[in-house]
């Protein structure tokens, strides 16, 4: 074959690359060994290649999906952990940089540039591809879009989800809220648009049954909704009234023509009775720690790495009571998801970033597989074990071993006695935990 003509494979590998994979996990029974031009990690078992991927598109810091070869040849993109995906045959080589480019619009309306597709390569990676295909990008932006004055008038709050850190708009945002005069709810995807004290940030919901309500979204009248993940934000839960969704890149023009805006509204009871709830838990000094001083001192000592936590537990605790001032810094999946603190805490590592890994006592058999397999491909990260039967004096130890460990090379395993009980104390005010109860 001559040098100039590239193969199906070449341009899949192309195609994979302007998409912003740089790496394909992939499983030996998959029947494939690898994608040109990509790095290559094999995982024996398919389940954990494909949370692999998983993780690596949810922690991606440049919206790029994860990607791994599965069995039956299929090609799994993703940035949602958990996300069902039907396989789509592919077999048709002038198809493939429009398959590629296209995954983020499969599953993802209204922003959230969240989802998983699965693609089953039947091609022959190794015969030449047709001539002048070449990678494409699809653009999601178009017009700007602005908001009439009048609009200035209604009781309104913006409800933010992932996409819009995803997309880099929280700069937009953040301009929005100002012109507008308006609080801003995240779902918990979003925690860091705004700073926990600042005006503007009126409270993480999704988590528990009575978020959306204590909320204050029985009343408002208008609800600007952007980048959001149907798993943290059900629409029954919130769209009782007037709801106007935008993509994240419209954000910067929506209020554009507005007049000067007047005080931003009280914070609503959401965030003033959690608060409340929550301040002596803070500040308590007892072992085993409260799981709100376990999460504020993950935010105190972590510099620069990003805190992952399973859905649960631990996960309902770090998405709820970490002081979270960086977008993106905290990372809790919106389904379900056994090992994806450990797992994303590998592929972390593999990128040369660090993490803190934030599970529960005792391992899953998913988290405690991971663990085996951390050790052979060199990981180095924090792994914090939540509720774990540890000896602490007070709760002061707690930052010590965080710091210790942060500076350790390899897998620094901190076991954290810390009283989970105190979960009543959140469903005391909010209810019953909603988050995880659905895989879509």
């Amino acid at each position: 074959m001559a040098d100039d003509v590239q193969t199906i494979g070449q341009l899949l590998g192309r195609a994979l690359r302007a998409a912003g994979v740089t790496r394909v996990f992939g499983s030996s029974e998959s029947g494939l060994t690898g994608i040109p031009g990509l790095g290559h990690l094999r995982v024996e078992d398919p389940a954990l290649a494909a949370l692999f991927a998983d993780a690596s598109g949810r922690v991606s810091d440049s919206g790029a999906p994860g990607a791994a070869l599965l069995p039956g040849r299929r090609l799994r993109l993703t940035a949602r952990p958990g996300q069902l995906a039907a396989p789509v045959i592919l077999d048709d080589a002038a198809l493939v940089p429009e398959a590629i480019a296209g995954w983020r619009f499969a599953q993802n309306a209204g922003g959230s540039r969240l989802g998983a597709i699965e693609l089953v390569l039947d091609l022959d990676l190794d015969a030449p591809a047709p001539p002048g295909v070449e990678p494409v990008s699809m653009d999601e932006a178009g017009p700007l879009m602005t908001l009439s004055p009048s609009l200035a008038e209604f009781d309104m709050v913006v409800l933010a989800g992932p996409g819009v850190v995803r997309a880099r708009q929280v700069e937009a945002l953040q301009a929005f809220a100002a012109q507008a005069g308006v609080g801003v709810v995240n779902t918990w995807g979003a925690k860091g648009v705004f700073a926990w004290d600042s005006p503007h940030h009126f409270g993480t919901v999704g988590l528990q049954a009575r978020d959306f309500e204590l909320a204050g979204f029985d009343d408002f009248e208008l609800v600007v909704a952007v980048g959001l993940d149907p798993a943290e934000s059900p629409t029954e839960r919130w769209a009782h009234r007037q709801v106007l969704e935008v993509e994240p890149w419209q954000l910067a023009a929506l209020a554009y023509n507005w007049p000067e805006p007047g005080p931003v509204p009280e914070r609503p009871r959401l965030y003033t009775e959690l608060a409340g709830a929550l301040a002596d838990l803070y500040t308590s000094d007892a072992s085993p720690l409260t799981p709100a001083r376990a999460a504020a001192d993950l935010a105190a000592v972590r510099r620069d790495a990003g805190v992952l936590a399973d859905p649960g537990p631990a996960g309902l605790w770090v998405a709820r009571a970490f002081p979270t001032t960086v977008p993106g810094s905290v990372i809790v999946p919106s389904l379900a998801t056994p090992g994806f603190a450990v797992a994303a805490a590998i592929v972390a590592s593999l990128d040369a970033r660090r993490a803190i890994a934030v599970t529960t006592s005792p391992f899953d058999p998913t988290t405690q597989a991971l663990l085996e397999l951390a050790g052979s491909v060199g990981a180095s990260f924090v792994l914090c074990e939540w509720g774990a039967d540890a000896a602490w004096a007070d709760a002061n130890a707690h930052k010590v071993a965080l710091r210790s460990a942060l500076a350790a090379p390899g897998i620094a395993h901190v076991p954290v006695p810390v009283d989970l009980a105190a979960t009543r104390v959140l469903t005391e005010v909010a209810g019953e935990v909603s988050a995880w109860r659905d895989r879509v």
